[in-house]
């Protein structure tokens, strides 16, 4: 199967973050499925642009767990292994709930701005899953700094590099990137009030609910509807 399908590319971002963002969302929403050859110089050809940001945008998706290198043969699209979900999750709850009792112990009022800014791109972004995961990973970025502990930021953000495909899965779904927006303000409310048990509860149940949506869309046909979304 080859890439013949993709839409041009929209203005805003460096060329390599726009080649970046349509591959991806082609890739999460089905367009582009697992198996399917993605060769640098064909899809330079299609996208109308140079092999350089299209080799760039490659290496950050292989990178991301959403292609795997061929060698010289270019790379295919890798299938997201639902049996991963579960453990990789459970390990980000944990971590995250740690993080999020942390920062309540001492967040700034200065970093709750922050994160009110967050949310309210969010709402602006709710129809934008490239941008939604932008400002959401803001977000815990915040929280996570806030958190303090050299050891602690190391541990979640090598579990990010290994969460990205399905953070993408999650909030390629209208549904749930709605859903996410009072979550963040839930979370966002206990950490204002310096409540940590609160906190660590409330990013852990956003955390379950964002694995239960990777869990139903992973085995779910892709829709019409779907593509259309992840592919504005």
């Amino acid at each position: 199967m080859q890439v013949k399908s993709l839409q041009p590319l929209r203005r805003g971002l460096p060329l390599r973050d726009r080649i970046h963002d349509r591959l991806r969302s082609a890739i999460i929403s089905g367009e582009l499925s697992p198996g399917t050859p993605v060769i640098e110089a064909e899809l330079a050809t299609r996208l109308g642009a140079s092999r350089t940001p299209v080799r760039e945008a490659l290496r950050r998706l292989e990178a991301e767990g959403l292609l795997e290198p061929r060698g010289l043969r270019g790379s295919v699209v890798r299938a997201l292994a639902s049996d991963e979900v579960e453990c990789i999750f459970e390990i980000r709850e944990a971590l995250e709930s740690l993080a999020a009792r942390r920062a309540a112990r001492a967040i700034s009022e200065a970093d709750l701005r922050r994160l009110d800014q967050c949310v309210d791109q969010m709402r602006a972004a709710v129809d934008d899953p490239n941008e939604m995961e932008r400002q959401d990973t803001a977000f815990h970025d915040v929280i996570l700094g806030a958190a303090s502990g050299d050891r602690l930021k190391r541990m979640l953000t090598d579990l990010r590099e290994e969460l990205i495909a399905y953070r993408f899965l999650s909030l390629s779904d209208q549904d749930r990137r709605r859903a996410t927006i009072p979550e963040h303000e839930a979370i966002l409310a206990a950490l204002r009030s310096h409540d940590e048990n609160a906190a660590a509860a409330r990013i852990g149940a956003h955390i379950a609910n964002a694995r239960a949506a990777v869990l139903r869309l992973a085995t779910r046909p892709t829709s019409k509807k779907d593509r259309m979304a992840t592919s504005a």
